[in-house]
């Protein structure tokens, strides 16, 4: 009987699927190609619609800064009646029910100035006033309290710019989130016109979650936004401002290791801080003497901005073995 080369129905020659089988991969390979090439693309575009109007919003309020709210005395609690007698001059009057005794409590706080003092028996703490006092009588006792407010800041610590810029661009920003790179592109966009506002360094005590920042960098340095963001309890994005704040102003600095980025407080050499940050998110152990014999080297790379794991490498393999 003579065999037939012609394949049988239903089945396919084993040449013929290995030709569709390399078209498809050669396909899925070049659509993923044209699909990265589109999105970076996409990216770019996103990126320079957004830088735009950050900037052009940041040069149209520039000029206009924010004006400051009336500052302010509000009661804190009941039984307590304020009045404004002068210009930054209040008289409270407290009504203590009988047989109360009241120990450090608020009885007014000022919102957009401080306090600057407070008559007896009142006393001062942060923006609000506070007082100790027993009634033990069966009626209800009068106190009257003398306050005088602290003149506002100059100026207010308010990006609006930036604010604006984010709300207008929430497209593009909403596409550049969706990675880490992208995150980073779109913060370092808009943090330059935001930036412009962020002066002077004493806006650093002006926000308690910066100083609450600074604090666990200096406590622990080489600490990345991640960590601060978990031991801290404060947003990510809110951890990136404010340390972009405080680089600015000089009170910490910046180092790229691999894929993390660890901050510390400017000044700090690199022996005190890179040993532990590597042990704890790289696996590594250094030697802080080898790292002291490196000084130049490292400081090098600290300057650029840029920590090489190589380098890292080179100095663990001279660690001392425990």
């Amino acid at each position: 009987m003579f065999s037939s080369s012609t394949p049988r129905r239903g089945r396919t020659p084993a040449l013929s699927r290995l030709s569709w089988g390399s078209f498809a991969a050669v396909l899925t390979v070049k659509d993923k190609s044209d699909k990265r090439a589109w999105e970076r693309v996409v990216s770019r575009a996103a990126l320079l619609a957004l830088t735009a109007l950050a900037v052009s919003l940041a040069l149209l309020l520039a000029p206009h800064r924010p004006s400051l709210a009336e500052p302010a005395l509000v009661q804190a609690r009941a039984g307590v009646s304020v009045e404004k007698v002068g210009g930054l001059e209040y008289r409270l009057t407290v009504t203590v029910p009988p047989f109360t005794a009241l120990k450090g409590e608020t009885v007014a706080c000022a919102y957009g100035a401080g306090v600057a003092k407070a008559s007896p028996p009142a006393e001062v703490e942060g923006n609000c006033i506070k007082i100790t006092v027993d009634n033990p009588s069966p009626k209800p006792l009068t106190v009257e309290i003398e306050a005088v407010l602290a003149p506002p800041p100059a100026a207010e610590e308010l990006p609006l710019a930036a604010i604006a810029a984010v709300v207008a661009g929430t497209a593009a920003a909403a596409y550049l989130s969706a990675t880490e790179s992208g995150r980073e592109k779109l913060f370092k966009t808009v943090s330059v016109p935001a930036a412009y506002y962020i002066v002077k360094r004493s806006d650093v005590a002006r926000s308690a979650k910066r100083v609450r920042i600074l604090e666990y960098v200096k406590a622990n340095p080489g600490a990345t936004m991640r960590r601060i963001s978990r031991e801290t309890g404060i947003s990510f994005g809110e951890v990136q401002w404010h340390l972009s704040v405080l680089e600015r102003l000089g009170f910490v600095e910046r180092v790229r290791v691999g894929r993390f980025v660890c901050y510390y407080p400017k000044g700090v050499p690199p022996e005190t801080w890179l040993p532990a940050f590597a042990e704890r998110e790289l696996g590594l152990k250094l030697n802080p003497e080898d790292l002291k014999r490196a000084a130049p080297r490292l400081e090098a790379a600290l300057a650029k901005g840029v920590l090489s794991l190589e380098e890292l490498a080179t100095l663990a393999a001279s660690a001392p073995r425990s």
